[in-house]
């Protein structure tokens, strides 16, 4: 049995002062206050820290996490040059609390995690336009990727005969620095950008294995999330909007990059079967990587009133501190008809046609493994929209600054 109940306030101010023709300047401000509260119980029994099945404790779990933040961006374009300087700076409070209750003994066991952070993002843009048709940028920016609820939620999500998925409570945000070169240029029936990139990732967050330490001996894993240490990785993109025909409209996008990535592993130093929690050796992996990702959207317009969509995505095999990773592929298809002259809608959506979409490879660490998961990818799905109004919510159309938070639970 599982209750939840979220609440999500947003509050924000923006103030744009187009100072001169060529300059401009933009102030804001936001409040984002979270908070979720889980209450969790269950008939099934469990492993304790000792090995021993017994009835599963009741979880009463709290997380509230405050942001506050004030942005302030000033361009300026002369001749065929165009700037842009901005910072952004968050002041963060999270507040967390897990209380375990056993059902047999009604003892109850707290987890809590309290931390709060001030912390600034710069960013920097340098345009030059030498025409219509050409465009270069370079930039730079500092961005964050917040743990979602479904990664620290302490709760189980899932368990298996060897494998138990848990969240991180103690997980810490990953902060990234980006350095960009892209080249756009005008086609008569669309535009390519190409670009190269190099990135610095602090505290990453990605997901890990570990050994079961309530029961060692029985090969048993948990799946979570962790902070790995700092990572880095350098890379070319490719992209490109084409409408080959009226009624066809292709957004596509390619990636590779070289990635170096650091992080903790465990391996046992004797066979599983004498094992003891002594016997776990915790040591510092460093892997170098290339990976590479193909996706492509197409669009196909009927009539006024319907449409066809098609997405494909491939990502290529690659590596990571605890696993070999096989490549994957999935295709959705989709078709949307409108209705009272465009206020209606009616969507109806195919995902993953060929039920592809799985993660697979093989590993070492903690153990010698194989493999292979499945989402619950291959699924149709009808939505039903009607809008009353007519008006636009401008601070739902600028561009966001608050999608910076890392979803998904203990799968991969």
């Amino acid at each position: 049995m599982n209750n939840t109940d979220r609440e999500r306030t947003t509050i924000n101010l923006d103030y744009v002062n187009p100072l001169s023709e060529t300059t401009k300047l933009e102030l804001g401000a936001e409040v984002r206050l979270f908070n979720t509260k889980i209450l969790y119980s269950s008939t099934g029994q469990s492993l304790n820290e000792f090995g021993v099945l017994a009835p599963t404790p009741d979880t009463d779990f709290d997380y509230t996490r405050d942001i506050y933040s004030a942005y302030a961006t000033y361009s300026k374009k002369f001749d065929k040059w165009t700037y842009q300087i901005g910072a952004r700076l968050e002041s963060v409070t999270v507040d967390a609390l897990a209380l375990e209750t056993d059902v047999v003994t009604n003892v109850t066991n707290p987890i809590a995690f309290n931390t709060d952070y001030v912390k600034l993002y710069p960013s920097a843009f340098l345009t030059y336009t030498p025409s219509e048709k050409n465009n270069y940028q370079l930039s730079y920016s500092k961005r964050v990727d917040r743990p979602g609820i479904g990664q620290v939620t302490p709760i189980k999500e899932w368990s298996t005969p060897l494998i138990s998925s848990y969240g991180n409570i103690y997980l810490e945000p990953q902060f990234t620095n980006s350095f960009e070169l892209n080249y756009t240029r005008k086609l008569k029936k669309g535009s390519i950008t190409t670009g190269v990139f190099y990135r610095a990732i602090s505290d990453e967050i990605n997901r890990a294995l570990f050994i079961d330490r309530s029961d060692v001996n029985s090969g048993r894993v948990i799946i979570t999330h962790d902070n790995f240490d700092d990572t880095s990785a350098y890379g070319f993109e490719f992209s490109t909007n084409y409408r080959p025909t009226k009624w066809w409209n292709i957004n596509g996008s390619f990636d590779i990059y070289s990635q170096t990535q650091k992080g903790i592993a465990e391996t046992l130093t004797v066979p599983i079967e004498t094992a003891t929690i002594d016997d776990i050796v915790t040591e510092v992996v460093e892997v170098e990587n290339v990976a590479w990702n193909f996706r492509m959207f197409n669009n196909f317009k009927v009539s006024k009133t319907l449409s066809f969509t098609a997405f494909a995505f491939y990502r290529g095999a690659n590596q990571t501190i605890q696993f070999d990773i096989d490549p994957m592929f999935f295709v959705n298809v989709g078709a949307r008809i409108s209705f009272a002259e465009g206020k209606g809608s009616f969507s109806l959506n195919f995902s993953d046609i060929f039920n592809t979409m799985h993660f697979s490879g093989d590993g070492t660490s903690p153990f010698k493994q194989e493999i292979f998961f499945n989402w619950e990818s291959h699924t149709i799905s009808g939505s039903l929209s009607y809008r009353f109004g007519g008006g636009k919510y401008k601070a739902k159309s600028r561009k966001r600054r608050d999608n910076d938070e890392k979803y998904g639970g203990g799968l991969f």
